[in-house]
């Protein structure tokens, strides 16, 4: 349906041809309407380099020289877009712990958190029900890039969770 105004003009355009068209002519009305489609195209968000963390203290069978992570599933940890993601492994070729630059956790664990400070910073840390340890972070501004998850992938003895994340430290880059 027209708007009124719309009615109106119509009316008084086709009252107008009516009075102005000589006898045996006849007019029509042309009634157009266009539209215009946008279309807004976004690109993924630029990767964040890797998180500059260093870990003073891993178990004796985790590391990250060695490790190809390119065996690992993306999961609902590592799989944000923008985000790095930096593994380090176990011997046996599984992933042990990712840490990851731009993004917090990306799944609220439901379970209890802990409070713990990573480079003086406050930080939540707890297990989740998927069976990993979870560390979420940020460091003022807290844009993208300044979002932290660290995931500690099973088994994991708790007392080796805290260890790790003492041993944290902040590296130039």
């Amino acid at each position: 349906m027209l708007p009124r105004s719309a009615w109106l003009l119509m009316v008084s355009c086709f009252l107008g041809a009516c009075a102005a068209t000589p006898a045996g002519s006849t007019s029509t009305i042309v009634v157009t309407t266009s539209s215009v489609a946008t279309t807004v195209t976004t690109s993924p968000p630029r990767p964040c380099p890797p998180a500059p963390f260093g870990i003073g203290y891993l178990p004796i069978n985790i590391n990250e020289a060695g490790f190809d992570p390119g065996g690992a599933e993306p999961d609902v940890w590592t799989s944000v877009g923008g985000s790095t993601t930096t593994f380090f492994g176990r011997t046996d070729g599984t992933v042990a712990i990712a840490l990851i630059r731009g993004t917090l956790p990306a799944v609220d664990w439901p379970g209890d958190k802990g409070e713990t400070t990573v480079d003086g910073v406050r930080a939540a840390v707890g297990p989740h029900p998927d069976g990993t340890w979870v560390m979420g972070w940020y460091h003022d501004p807290a844009e993208r890039c300044d979002l932290y998850t660290m995931v500690f992938y099973p088994p994991w003895d708790p007392s080796e969770v805290e260890r790790v994340i003492l041993s944290m430290v902040r590296v130039p880059g």
